[in-house]
């Protein structure tokens, strides 16, 4: 196969990708727009005391102490030393820059938009009993939200450097998403938030997330065009 013929085939599978990509973000939009537009009915309020009872009903000495460990790489903090850590990996381990950016400003862009939802909805946090302190409004989830597309972007480009070079690569993504389920979940059981709050921060950073990864494999085709050049 020549080197046109390659590029044509990576560049309908691109489109392929993008095509998918973008209809699987918009309906989780979607989604976040249905859970944003029901705060206020019976049928979330019924969701969120039933999954909220049924995970906090499981609380235990242990299982409070995992929680907090997921809950704590949900921070700020956790989140941008992993930021150094991981821009260092892919700078100089792959030499990639315009992924090392789509990180940071996914991460970041993530964040601010967190905190301009919650101004905008302004919903109360749970009145259940909390184990630990949270400040500001409940919904979405900051640590969901910021969790799928930061946690969730690590884990694609670790995945995609690795794949081809280590046959145990299949487990990055499992990792990946048993790692945001379960920042996720201990917003839930720690009651500092609804259930309703953490699916709809999922939904928001994984549309997020979508976007990033579009956004890459476009960078990474126009590269390649101009590499053929």
């Amino acid at each position: 196969m020549t080197l046109v013929e390659n590029g044509e085939v990576y560049r309908k599978r691109l489109y392929k990708d993008l095509f998918w990509g973008a209809a699987m973000a918009i309906i989780l939009l979607m989604g976040f727009i249905v859970l944003s537009k029901s705060l206020s009915s019976s049928w979330l309020e019924r969701l969120d005391i039933t999954i909220g009872q049924a995970i906090r009903s499981i609380r235990s000495e242990g299982l409070t102490q995992i929680a907090i460990f997921f809950t704590i790489l949900g921070k700020l903090i956790t989140e941008s030393v992993l930021f150094l850590v991981a821009a260092a990996w892919l700078l100089f381990k792959y030499k990639i820059r315009w992924e090392t950016l789509i990180l940071f400003a996914g991460a970041a862009g993530a964040w601010v938009l967190n905190a301009l939802l919650k101004m905008i909805f302004e919903r109360v946090r749970p009145l259940e009993e909390w184990l630990i302190q949270a400040e500001g409004f409940s919904f979405p989830s900051g640590h969901a939200m910021v969790a799928s597309l930061f946690y969730g972007l690590i884990g694609y480009l670790l995945w995609v450097n690795i794949r081809n070079s280590w046959k145990g690569a299949w487990c990055v993504p499992v990792i990946t998403i048993f790692v945001i389920l379960c920042i996720g979940i201990s917003r839930i059981y720690l009651g500092v938030h609804y259930p309703s709050d953490v699916l709809a921060g999922f939904a928001a950073g994984s549309a997020g997330l979508i976007g990033c990864i579009m956004g890459i494999q476009a960078i990474q085709y126009k590269q390649i065009k101009q590499s053929k050049a």
